[in-house]
């Protein structure tokens, strides 16, 4: 495996529960960070809120968070983890494959990869049994090709380090961004 470059996006909610600040994190292929980036909190406006209804969290996570985080971005990603469902969608705005990342609920879990292509999930075990196993899905416009063009490097990546943890350390910035910078709140 040549030394691949992860990309992890998300949206999370600031601490007041009226506005969201959107997220990227590239790392190498240990989990080192290579860069860092960040919205201020965007908070939609009542007419907003009225006129998106249920679709306003995910224009707010995807046309004004994520999709501009990534187009600033210098450190290009071989693929992109997500932990929020609808932001599996930004894989229609750009050229990288962009997968739904969850840790795997025990009842999954039988100590082999389990492939259901039809629904586009994966699960992926670590062959040293070091991390919790995930379950990965592909945008299902995109299963055969991303899958084609990823999954061997995710396998190989997830021996190095949990695939999922730097959406915990997304969040701790993020709360820390919160407490020190009203720009955050």
């Amino acid at each position: 495996m040549s030394k691949k470059k992860i990309g992890f996006v998300s949206l999370y909610e600031t601490e007041v529960k009226d506005s969201y600040v959107g997220t990227v994190l590239i790392t190498d292929h240990y989990g080192i960070p290579l860069e860092f980036k960040c919205t201020h909190s965007v908070k939609a406006t009542a007419i907003q809120k009225a006129l998106y209804g249920e679709r306003l969290e995910p224009y707010i996570g995807i046309e004004l968070c994520a999709i501009p985080l990534l187009k600033s971005i210098t450190n290009t990603p071989d693929f992109i983890f997500v932990n929020v469902p609808y932001l599996i969608a930004i894989r229609k705005k750009i050229d990288v494959p962009t997968i739904l990342i969850n840790r795997a609920s025990k009842e999954e879990v039988t100590g082999e990869i389990m492939e259901n292509t039809k629904e586009g999930k994966i699960l992926v075990v670590n062959e040293y049994g070091t991390y919790e196993p995930v379950e990965l899905e592909y945008h299902p416009d995109y299963l055969k090709k991303d899958t084609t063009n990823s999954l061997e490097d995710i396998k190989s990546v997830f021996t190095n380090f949990d695939l999922y943890e730097p959406f915990e350390r997304m969040k701790k910035s993020v709360e820390i961004l919160g407490k020190s910078d009203s720009k955050f709140k």
